[in-house]
């Protein structure tokens, strides 16, 4: 019975500490460089809860990314953290080379899932926001298949602090 106390207690101090975790700012904007490169757009919904969204953007393809994000500080420096999250991506492709059946595309749909684990740095007295992230997908069309190669370097002017 006390183990179980101890449990749940621990747990709920987990859980506050996760609430209580607030950003300096509600919405950043910027570029994301890597895979893919783009704009990128952060609103928090809460003080450790985000969403993103990524217009991904290529010679020949384009795609647009929804993310969830769960933030969490790390003790020190002050304005690091790290998130976690998943999402989805949807777009479009003209043309590319189809690696299953060897040829070239003439068009085709983008569909998959994301997920996404970073580094998080709010530059303390400025407006500026900068994110290290690893992005794995799973794409459902037209290449099936995991890609776990996509990393980003995104940079944001932050609004509402």
């Amino acid at each position: 019975m006390i183990k179980k106390l101890f449990f749940i207690s621990i747990c709920m101090l987990c859980i506050a500490s996760v609430r209580s975790f607030a950003q300096n700012y509600q919405t950043a904007l910027g570029v994301r460089l890597g895979n893919p490169s783009g704009i990128t757009v952060q609103h928090y919904i809460d003080g450790s809860s985000a969403l993103e969204g990524i217009l991904g953007l290529g010679p020949d393809w384009f795609t647009l990314t929804g993310l969830y994000e769960l933030h969490q500080p790390f003790s020190d420096p002050q304005g690091l953290g790290w998130y976690v999250g998943g999402g989805a991506h949807i777009g479009g492709l003209n043309g590319g080379y189809d690696y299953s059946n060897k040829h070239y595309n003439s068009g085709a749909f983008i569909l998959g899932v994301d997920g996404i684990l970073g580094l998080d740095y709010t530059i303390p007295g400025a407006p500026l926001n900068v994110s290290l992230d690893w992005k794995p997908m799973i794409n459902l069309t037209p290449f099936a298949g995991f890609f776990g190669g996509e990393f980003g370097l995104s940079v944001r002017y932050t609004f509402g602090r």
